[in-house]
């Protein structure tokens, strides 16, 4: 699929420069979920005289993702139901939505959505939502500004973890005391049992990741994935190439036990898989040292602020200094049944963030409270 069709006609250099800080929107990462079967990837854009707007797109063959099936995930809400196709604004891939521009231009965002809306109707099928999945606040804000009138739906939060200029010193001093005494520790106990971490290219190292990735399947229940996860780190290190960073665990004598995928972009390391060889593990903290430590002390040495460490397993996250972050779901039709229900959908969402804040091991951890509040 070429960058013409990928990227909606743009090219990549113009593309890159509008997600200048948004890696699971890049030119790089869009054409990586391009090559996967089971959907058309798109882009749509708008240019005016005040800037360039664009929206990568998706429309599933069949069903979609468990966590892209906006029909299931409204259902299990008990929230107004939307047709089940349609088109995904936002990549199929990452859980990460951006609205990607140079300007926030009331206009140029109408033109956007206009243009949104036209991708839409030109889709085939009869029932067909048009649905941005895993938007951040301010890109729902400026969407409704722009006259998307659906309430959105908190879908979860996302957990990124701040890197202070000073890196890991900075960080760690950031932490509570109870909470530095703790991370010492599992430092202490990583270095003192001879374990070792390299940081490698992932076109280097990829053909050594399906059997580690297969052994958390294993682990987690699953029937041997080997041959499976080896088409997968194919795929990566061909389509993200030399993006694409690997953190590899070493045991005492050199045996590679665990591995941490990674991209640096923009303002941020984005973690994006870790597995282990759980026969092996020396039980020294080899995965906090691997996916969190030895990722925040490079973010520290690149001199980039965040690590973006994504949803799921939260109090790990934020016991690591995580803050919370919430994502939407916007339906962007015209027509949408969730405006007459924006007042269930607000008691929906502000019922989410009750029982966040209520845990004890991650209520803290949600800050930018008015972030939250704007449509809870």
């Amino acid at each position: 699929m070429t960058d013409d069709t990928v990227l909606g006609g743009l090219d990549a250099e113009t593309w890159d420069a509008l997600a200048v800080d948004h890696f699971y929107s890049s030119s790089t990462w869009l054409r990586h979920c391009a090559d996967y079967p089971g959907a058309t990837v798109g882009a749509v854009h708008a240019a005016t005289a005040a800037g360039l707007a664009a929206v990568p797109t998706v429309e599933f063959d069949g069903t979609q993702p468990l966590n892209y099936h906006w029909q299931k995930i409204l259902a299990g809400r008990d929230l107004p139901a939307l047709p089940a196709g349609g088109l995904l604004v936002g990549p199929r891939l990452a859980y990460q939505s951006h609205v990607l521009r140079d300007s926030d231009d009331p206009a140029l965002l109408r033109e956007l959505v206009a243009g949104i809306r036209q991708a839409h109707d030109r889709l085939e099928t009869d029932e067909k939502a048009c649905v941005a999945m895993y938007l951040g606040t301010e890109d729902v804000r400026l969407l409704r500004a722009a006259g998307v009138e659906a309430q959105p739906v908190l879908l979860e939060p996302d957990a990124w973890i701040e890197v202070p200029p000073g890196g890991w010193d900075a960080w760690l001093a950031s932490l509570t005391s109870k909470r530095r005494v703790a991370v010492r520790r599992e430092v202490r106990a990583f270095e003192e049992a001879g374990c070792r971490m390299t940081h490698v290219g992932l076109l280097d190292c990829w053909e050594q990741l399906p059997a580690l990735a297969n052994s958390m399947a294993v682990k987690y229940g699953y029937p041997t994935r080997t041959p499976e996860f080896r088409t997968e780190f194919e795929r990566y290190a061909r389509m993200t190439g030399p993006a694409g960073r690997v953190a590899l665990c070493h045991a005492p004598d050199g045996a590679l036990i665990g591995f941490c995928l990674y991209y640096v972009w923009g303002d941020a390391v984005y973690l994006r898989w870790a597995s282990f060889d759980y026969d092996h593990l020396v039980g020294c903290e080899e995965y906090f040292n691997l996916v969190y430590y030895s990722q925040i002390r490079l973010a520290g040495e690149l001199g980039v602020r965040w690590v973006h460490a994504g949803k799921k397993a939260l109090e790990a996250k934020v016991l690591r200094g995580a803050e919370l972050r919430p994502l939407w779901m916007l339906d962007l039709s015209a027509d949408s049944p969730l405006v007459a229900a924006s007042d269930l959908v607000r008691r929906h969402n502000a019922r989410l963030l009750a029982e966040l804040e209520a845990e004890p091991g991650t209520g803290r951890a949600v800050k930018n409270r008015a972030e939250w509040d704007l449509f809870t």
